[in-house]
């Protein structure tokens, strides 16, 4: 009994001289319970239009509500970020609420992102709630609260095995994990999967999310660069970029057709009007041109699509003010 109590004070000594460090990814686990974890914090994404079940959720994670009075002790903090109905340029930026969901593998509204002390998503859970099943899914909040973090379990996983069966023991771990989470949070687990050859499906669908998110986030950039882009040569090197993309081989025709109507016509309108000085010159007549010569090139879009109906709306303007010009001249 005395050996005992004995390891049972190392282990606790252990535990409480390196906080969190459970949470160490890459470093061997401690001896610690779950229940000694430090609290994570969540991150409540919402609409800006609820419905009932999603407003009934959102309400019983805020501070104050009996609810809520449930997680004291398990949860950290909890912050709520509402994903607009029409974006702005704002929540595209880092830091926005798109920018964020994306980032945090958001993809239905309501969800619930779990947050380790180092800022890694744990776990998700997603949808609203009734009244009948609000009590369980707090339930259901506070026990994944309180699991033990994937890095723990991965750390588990003894190196130097059988490299497939190595790989699917390390990808169960993370399997609460969203695949957009796993390369941003979990860097060194995924050279860990990449020397061992990883060709589970859910790595490679987090890989292929990966590089999703960073083209995602150069489009976020191109777009605040687009919008704000005022002057001739700030212009032009937005055009440059977005006809690039627009060119590339693997776009399906309705995406270059999008990128063209919603970005490339509106900028070289823009260029168009950066450049007219008191009556048109030959680089705003070139921009006027081409304007139009990418009306052409999106003509065959979906009348009954909403981009289809802006593009011949487009059309049907220009063609009125070409007929009022001429019977002017």
């Amino acid at each position: 009994m005395r050996a005992a109590a004995v390891i049972a004070s190392a282990c606790l000594a252990l535990v409480t001289a390196v906080p969190g460090r459970a949470e160490t990814e890459d470093a061997p686990a401690p001896c610690a319970a779950a229940s000694l974890l430090p609290p994570p914090v969540l991150v409540v994404y919402g609409s800006a239009d609820p419905g009932a079940a999603e407003a009934r959720w959102v309400k019983a994670l805020r501070a104050g509500t009996e609810e809520r009075r449930m997680l004291d002790g398990k949860v950290r903090d909890v912050q709520f970020v509402t994903v607009p109905k029409r974006a702005a340029l704002k929540d595209w930026e880092e830091g926005g609420s798109l920018s964020r969901a994306a980032v945090h593998g958001v993809r239905v509204l309501p969800t619930v992102v779990f947050l380790d002390t180092r800022g890694r998503v744990f776990d998700v859970m997603e949808g609203g709630a009734d009244a009948a099943s609000l009590p369980g899914r707090i339930a259901q909040l506070a026990e994944k609260a309180q699991r033990v973090r994937p890095v723990t379990v991965v750390n588990d996983v003894p190196k130097g095995g059988e490299p497939a069966e190595e790989a699917a023991a390390i990808c169960r771990a993370l399997e609460q994990v969203p695949a957009e989470a796993w390369f941003r949070d979990y860097p060194g687990t995924m050279k860990r999967l990449e020397k061992l050859d990883c060709k589970v499906p859910a790595f490679l669908n987090a890989r292929a999310a990966a590089l999703r998110l960073e083209k995602n986030r150069e489009t976020a950039d191109l777009l605040c660069e687009s919008f704000r882009a005022s002057e001739a040569p700030a212009i032009r090197k937005c055009l440059e970029t977005w006809r690039n993309r627009a060119a590339d081989p693997s776009l399906a025709v309705e995406e270059r057709q999008l990128l063209l109507l919603s970005m490339v016509h509106p900028l070289w309108v823009r260029l168009e009007e950066s450049l007219y000085r008191d009556g048109h010159n030959a680089e705003s007549e070139e921009a006027f041109n081409r304007a139009i010569a990418v009306l052409e090139e999106v003509r065959d879009m979906d009348r009954s699509s909403v981009c289809g109906r802006r593009a011949h709306q487009l059309r049907e303007e220009l063609r009125r003010a070409r007929l009022a010009a001429a019977r002017y001249d």
